[in-house]
């Protein structure tokens, strides 16, 4: 088993990023999440409620949100992932793009923390759900996708064009074949039909259990010990009501109820694994882990995160202020709970993900040949075009240039992978001010963009002949 490197019973605040990068891999044994879901709209909790002045922007811009460093080593590293985030941008719009980008780079930190036997549930709805799971079917691969949980709720609703949207869904995600699933620990009762159906016997013809032979009557003990104590719940779930007036409702927006998450843990940890919620908001997780005997440790960029941990902790009566001074039960206490707005050290090998998300430094590194010389290579490999603009330069190919794809001033090195052709217009307007990303956006925005198919068909061959190398 891997090493941790964090505690138990602790609450992250700011960027989960960060956090997550510092976390050694594959020491957590379940996420259960609920991150923002691209709603274009702002969330804010009731000013009289537990969770009074919280609130979150769920809106994204490419411009605002989005690191060119990410898009350079995902373009790199993570085809398929790139792939899915700038498809979703061209099709959907941006904000899908930035969206996805943004927690793609999270997701992926996820996967490497992840034990070997870990599982993610990601909480989505249909804003973006089809696009997250083809994100995730990039990270975690297709072959590790378990099932698409529809949570089913009932509300008023007041729409007039289409069906009330009563559900959302929950993407449930394996690291590999070993990913444990407790299918007995969140079995629940049989209906009365059910029941009175298994309690007859029809001999071998029996629709229920073709190998049973006698005809008699069962009664409901016989019917438990053959069949079990109730039924494995389906990918749909009902009866798990969506908070209204109920004592756990601290008023957070998208608050989840603890019963929906209860489910999660017991089906995919045992006692005394470790639980993390990277968007763990008011608490949901954390106090469904307490709550269950496992260990967890939960993330939030809200500054009043912490404080709500200990005021749900206190109200569910598992937590106290301070123990008692003589004598009385060792309960668990606020001093337990650990607060930290600093990332954990990392005591592994360092690297923030798999094959991923590795800016290179520029210092101290290897010695790498003058760019001007990889000209003709350049032009074998992404073809004889500006990726800037991407205007055909087949003409005459000495017009263009070597420049770098992340710049030496953000960090950029002379490495093959990180060199690019240009025109000479745009190879003066990048200079240093612009990664290749913010080159070819500056490009589109100042209407200078002569041929987008021709960049498609650049990074292609550049994808191509990257892993012929390999």
């Amino acid at each position: 088993m891997a090493e941790r490197n964090f505690a138990n019973r602790t609450l992250y605040h700011g960027d989960n990023l960060d956090f997550l990068r510092g976390m050694n891999s594959g020491t957590v044994n379940l996420i259960a999440t609920d991150p923002p879901f691209n709603k274009s709209r702002d969330f804010h909790a009731t000013p009289d409620s537990l969770a009074s002045g919280a609130s979150f922007q769920d809106r994204w811009s490419w411009q605002d949100d989005i690191h060119d460093d990410w898009l350079i080593s995902l373009m790199r590293d993570e085809p398929e992932v790139y792939r899915v985030i700038t498809t979703a941008k061209e099709v959907w719009g941006d904000d899908m793009g930035a969206f996805l980008c943004w927690l793609g780079v999270r997701l992926l930190e996820m996967h490497r923390i992840l034990r070997d036997d870990g599982s993610l549930y990601l909480h989505i709805d249909h804003t973006a759900h089809a696009w997250a799971k083809c994100l995730l079917d990039a990270i975690f691969g297709r072959r590790n996708f378990r099932n698409e949980i529809v949570w089913a709720y009932t509300g008023p609703s007041n729409t007039r064009r289409w069906f009330p949207r009563k559900h959302d869904t929950i993407l449930f995600y394996a690291k590999s074949d070993q990913t444990q699933f407790s299918r007995d620990a969140v079995r629940i009762p049989y209906n009365d039909e059910t029941l009175a159906r298994r309690g007859r016997a029809e001999g071998q013809r029996s629709i229920i259990a073709p190998s049973v032979e006698n005809t008699g009557r069962r009664n409901d003990d016989e019917v438990e010990e053959r069949f079990g104590e109730g039924k494995v719940p389906e990918d749909w779930w009902v009866g798990i009501a969506a908070l209204t007036n109920q004592r756990e409702n601290t008023r957070f927006p998208t608050q989840k109820p603890l019963a929906l998450y209860e489910r999660i843990i017991q089906a995919s940890s045992n006692p005394g694994d470790l639980v993390l919620d990277p968007f763990c908001g008011c608490a949901t997780t954390p106090i469904a882990a307490e709550r269950l005997g496992r260990q967890w440790v939960g993330m939030d960029i809200w500054d009043q995160a912490y404080q709500i941990v200990l005021d749900r902790l206190e109200t569910e009566g598992l937590a106290v202020e301070s123990r008692p001074k003589r004598g009385g039960q060792q309960a668990l206490t606020f001093g337990d709970i650990s607060y930290s707005t600093t990332p954990p050290q990392r005591t592994d090998s360092g690297e923030t993900a798999t094959l991923v998300l590795r800016t290179p430094t520029g210092r101290g590194g290897q010695r790498y040949p003058a760019p001007r010389t990889q000209h003709g290579r350049l032009l074998v490999d992404i073809g004889p075009f500006c990726q800037g603009c991407g205007a055909d330069y087949n003409f005459d190919t000495r017009v263009l240039e070597v420049d770098h794809i992340n710049p030496r001033s953000q960090g950029g090195t002379d490495a093959y992978d990180n060199l690019t052709l240009l025109c000479p217009p745009c190879n003066k307007e990048k200079r240093d001010r612009f990664t290749l990303i913010g080159l070819q956006d500056h490009n589109r925005a100042s209407g200078y963009m002569r041929n987008e198919s021709n960049l498609r068909m650049g990074r292609a061959a550049g994808r191509s002949s990257r892993r012929r190398r390999r």
